[in-house]
């Protein structure tokens, strides 16, 4: 089951009738339940994996917070023994952390590692045959570990209490709207709503359905339908060049950003029916006017995640202190500044690249994005100094519009890798697209090889133009959806019904379309 198939539309209103129809006190027993039959049934026994995961993060959690009331009751003046526990509270910290991560290692990137060395033992000469055979892997094993490392770091760093409820904590981790591609929410993100029981309403019923709308327009309307498309383009025998690369990295972009906000539309918009409100995962990411903005605006709760569990405290650590006090006295504020922002970003972007999965592409996706980052880090100062000389401020419409451009490219490019099935086909791409003429005669045959035909493009241009209006309308006013239910009646039943249309009409599915799989639930 997943979010784009017919039986996730009865399995959603089954649930929501089953939830409104018990007594309060157990209506998150019935989103447990319903969580853990949806699990079951996209991955079966591996639910265990995540039982374990919760079981591991639920006992350290405890032993942390108990640890932590001990160093409270003992008096500022006995400071060995409060250091003995800090360290000791430290310690368990590690072994969850251990434990959580180390689950994920092994079931994710055992496989991948193992053939990586036998590859290097091959090409210098070794008898590299070794091979661990396939892992069976739970879906979104990525989203409910980092979940449940963000929990344990929270209860250490005393941010929120531990949870005494086991159930509660497996509910947050495997909430069946969020399992499979997220958005990655920290405790405090639905410690209140999640458990309330609230009984449903007609305002959250009503923005729940519209965003699910909204979301299968999306993937319906576009996403699947270009997904015909990339198909075909990323084909290892495909020799495409000219301008057929430069669709190719954009119709990629296009089908990629679609097809996961599309899914987060459905996500936010199931847990709303239940009163419970989930963060945001995209915000207007192709307004962006650097990569640095543009991360802040796509895959959000990821970006929040590493900002708050790896960047902030590797800044704040010794070996960065270390080194700005060293940097300022012998090498200058420049380079302290470039050389502080690199070893920020680096831990940061290896590990983005590697929790996509375990595939040279996703990897050096997150290199592609270090380095892109680290030069628009190492550049700024040139740049302002460029703009005062020619007397140009960083707001003139211009400046602005050349940087929004300059940071589609960067995408565009950034999308074209992570899709790519190995960066010898990636860089082959990016050679042809400076051979032979840029609109080759054969063009009208090469599009035609996609399998879309004009009236295909149609839909597709109108239902992008029209997705790319709504995301200028939330640009202006991000409140936007939440007012939706607020409309005058006729006016909000004329978008319901004028949606849905445009979907049962000119949406991907029946003959010549396959279900399209969720590209982030592998993750």
């Amino acid at each position: 089951m997943a979010y784009n198939v017919n039986s996730y539309f009865i399995f959603l209103p089954a649930v929501a009738l089953l939830y409104q129809l018990v007594k309060k006190e157990r209506r998150w027993w019935v989103l447990l339940g319903a969580s853990v039959v949806f699990f079951w049934l996209i991955s079966r026994q591996l639910i265990l994996w995540a039982v374990v995961t919760a079981g591991i993060t639920y006992s350290i959690a405890g032993w942390i917070d108990r640890t932590q009331v001990q160093i409270k009751a003992i008096d500022r003046s006995e400071k060995e023994r409060r250091n003995a526990l800090k360290e000791k509270s430290r310690k368990i910290l590690q072994l969850g952390l251990l434990g959580t991560v180390g689950i994920l290692v092994a079931l994710k990137y055992t496989a991948f590692t193992v053939e990586t060395t036998m590859q290097v033992v091959r090409y210098f000469g070794g008898n590299g045959n070794f091979s661990v055979g396939r892992i069976l892997v739970p879906i979104g094993i990525s989203f409910y570990t980092l979940q449940a490392v963000s929990y344990l770091l929270d209860v250490y760093w005393k941010r929120e209490k531990a949870e005494s409820n086991f159930f509660k904590l497996f509910l947050f981790l495997i909430f069946f709207p969020t399992v499979m591609e997220g958005p990655i929410l920290q405790w405090s993100d639905t410690k209140d709503t999640l458990y309330s029981g609230e009984p449903i309403q007609g305002e959250n019923l009503g923005l729940g359905c519209f965003r699910i709308i909204w979301g299968l327009f999306k993937r319906m309307i576009v996403s699947d339908r270009l997904n015909t498309a990339v198909l075909m383009l990323y084909r290892p025998e495909a020799h495409y060049s000219g301008f057929m690369i430069v669709l190719t990295a954009v119709v990629t972009t296009i089908q990629l950003y679609l097809e996961f906000s599309g899914t987060i539309d459905i996500v936010i918009g199931s847990a709303r029916i239940f009163g419970v409100k989930l963060p945001e995962n995209f915000r207007q990411p192709f307004k962006a006017k650097s990569a640095a903005e543009f991360w802040r605006r796509w895959h959000i709760t990821l970006g929040r995640w590493f900002k708050n569990y790896i960047f902030y405290p590797f800044t704040t650590s010794s070996l960065v202190k270390k080194w700005g006090k060293y940097g300022r006295k012998h090498c200058g504020k420049y380079i302290t500044m470039v050389v502080t922002s690199a070893m920020a970003l680096f831990p940061v972007w290896m590990l983005n690249g590697l929790w996509h999965g375990p595939k040279w592409p996703y990897i050096l996706y997150g290199v592609y994005y270090f380095i892109i980052l680290l030069a628009e880090v190492a550049l700024e100062p040139l740049g302002e100094k460029m703009r005062r000389l020619i007397h140009v401020s960083d707001d003139n419409p211009i400046i602005q519009k050349w940087h929004m451009v300059r940071t589609w490219v960067i995408i565009v490019m950034g999308e074209m890798l992570f899709r790519a099935e190995s960066f010898g086909q990636f860089l082959s791409m990016c050679r042809n697209m400076f051979r032979g003429s840029f609109i080759s005669d054969n063009l009208a045959t090469s599009m035609l090889s996609l399998k879309l035909d004009p009236g295909d493009w149609f839909v597709v241009i109108v239902g992008t133009v029209l997705v790319f209006i709504v995301d200028d309308l939330l640009e202006k006013k991000p409140d936007l959806f939440e007012r939706f239910p607020k409309i005058p009646t006729f006016w909000r039943w004329s978008v319901y019904y004028g949606l849905i249309v445009f979907i049962i009409v000119f949406g991907a599915y029946g003959a010549g379309y396959q279900t399209v799989d969720l590209i982030y639930a592998g993750f």
